[in-house]
């Protein structure tokens, strides 16, 4: 009848009124979370800059200041530590918010074993330009050039060239490595098995905040910033094509930011030959710091038999 007819219309659409009302709701919530997320990686990839703490000098290290540009024509500053032409060149990549004089220590012992060392500040940090970080992507292109400015510099053109990378800088290493063959060793200390996972680690170390559905959303903001799908920045997906090139990975066994879990992961997707040294008691990036001479002799071990050595390291 005509009464049940109108309720039946009546029904149809106040459920058609609830439904809209539930996918305002939803597209306002999303577009908030959206927009909270953006501004948190937004946050995290524009930071103060920190200065240089000390200078090569400061370890009796002779060195040139060197500039040099990247893909984006971005001045890089650098320092390179000379020994002797034509000798192996390490080149030292710096972690997030920190600078190539957080290096030196390290620089210090691969120096004094006579190999040349090479270090720089990543874009939007220390000396060099940009106004922000991209977190691991973008930054492989920095390395790239810093490969380049090696390969062109006199007395250098021959050299055969190892990196060690800290953090995101070994992360950085890795996926560079993988792709680029002029890399002869790796030392990766400390990177992330892939970046999503990492953001999604600091989220939830650092801001307490849910992995869902947080999740989704970082990958979202990542693409509109830099776009690729932070997924995609992933040192395990990169590190088996590094073989037959040798790669020794290091991490703390308290790392609360990559977890002694995480770097197993990344080395069980390596290839022979590789090393894996897990540091009882250290957090993040601290072994070569609270554990100097068993992290100096190892690092230097393993440049010795993977790279033409110029020296006995134990001198």
């Amino acid at each position: 009848n005509i009464d049940d007819i109108f309720l039946g219309c009546y029904i149809k659409k106040m459920f058609m009124r609830f439904i809209f009302m539930v996918t305002k709701f939803f597209l306002a919530v999303s577009m908030g979370i959206f927009v909270f997320t953006f501004i948190l990686l937004f946050r995290n990839t524009l930071f103060s800059r920190s200065p240089d703490k000390t200078l090569p000098s400061t370890y009796q290290l002779p060195y040139e200041e060197v500039n040099f540009y990247n893909k984006d024509k971005l001045k890089l500053k650098g320092w390179l530590i000379f020994r002797e032409e034509n000798t192996p060149v390490i080149i030292l990549c710096h972690g997030l918010g920190a600078n190539k004089s957080d290096l030196l220590g390290i620089a210090k012992f691969i120096s004094d074993a006579g190999y040349n060392t090479f270090l720089f500040d990543f874009r939007g940090h220390g000396e060099s330009q940009g106004r922000f970080t991209s977190l691991g992507y973008l930054e492989q292109r920095d390395l790239e050039c810093a490969i380049d400015y090696i390969e062109q510099r006199q007395g250098l053109e021959k050299t055969s060239i190892g990196i060690l990378g800290v953090s995101m800088g070994a992360a950085v290493a890795v996926i560079t490595a993988a792709k680029d063959k002029r890399i002869k060793a790796i030392v990766s200390d400390s990177s992330y098995q892939d970046l999503y996972s990492s953001l999604l680690r600091h989220a939830e170390v650092f801001y307490h905040l849910p992995r869902m559905p947080l999740g989704f959303f970082l990958r979202l903001a990542y693409l509109a910033r830099f776009g690729i799908d932070p997924k995609r920045v992933s040192p395990c997906q990169a590190i088996s094509a590094i073989s037959p090139r040798p790669v020794l990975i290091i991490n703390g066994a308290s790392d609360i930011r990559v977890t002694a879990e995480n770097t197993k992961v990344l080395f069980e997707n390596s290839n022979n030959p590789k090393e894996l040294w897990i540091i009882p008691g250290a957090g993040h990036a601290e072994g070569s710091n609270r554990y100097y001479e068993e992290y100096r002799k190892i690092v230097l071990e393993f440049l010795s038999k993977n790279l033409q050595t110029p020296g006995s390291y134990g001198n």
